[in-house]
């Protein structure tokens, strides 16, 4: 099991890997219920927004029950030092692994009770999917050209260079998932 916060291009491409290596169950957790289409279209089986929760609604307590015990895998891809920790906490006891993908605003900290590392759950991070330049990069281009990965859907809008800023408005309201800035 998988559970992925947030579903940008980042979280969909998660998604997509999970879906790869042949996850059984993949859920993604947004507060954009406009995101739950698309990344249903790479592969996620669930979809969670925390808002419907209510006020007070325990998200890790409700995605540890949805998981029957916790996620094998969570993802956290917005970078926000609070899903970093929801993340890891909903990850399974014993052998759960959190990865925090998403970059936090320079001087923020992450934290959590050494109680959630010392049963067992592993809290690591993440660059570029630790994908080596060299030899994956050509790698995952032969798997675009082999259709074995989608990368055209995640291209939602192109602009002109003279209409940037509003690729960076579409993207700061959560409209975009990829704008393509043609010149």
């Amino acid at each position: 099991t998988v559970v992925v916060f947030g579903l940008g291009g980042i979280g969909l491409n998660v998604i997509q890997g999970a879906k790869m290596v042949g996850a059984d169950r993949i859920i993604g957790v947004d507060i954009n219920p406009a995101r739950e289409a698309m990344a249903r279209q790479f592969g996620m089986t669930d979809f969670v927004n925390p808002r419907d929760l209510g006020p007070n609604g325990d998200i890790v307590g409700h995605l540890v029950e949805l998981t029957g015990g916790g996620a094998d895998y969570t993802f956290e891809c917005v970078g926000n030092p609070t899903l970093m920790r929801q993340a890891l906490e909903c990850a399974h006891r014993g052998w759960g692994v959190s990865t925090i993908i998403g970059v936090a605003a320079a001087g923020q900290e992450i934290s959590t009770r050494p109680f959630q590392l010392v049963t067992g759950r592993r809290w690591i991070g993440s660059a570029f999917g630790g994908a080596r330049g060299r030899t994956d990069v050509p790698k995952i281009v032969d798997w675009y050209m082999e259709n074995r990965i989608n990368i055209d859907d995640l291209i939602t809008h192109k602009l002109p260079l003279e209409r940037i800023n509003e690729g960076f408005d579409m993207m700061e309201r959560g409209e975009s998932i990829r704008t393509v800035v043609e010149f």
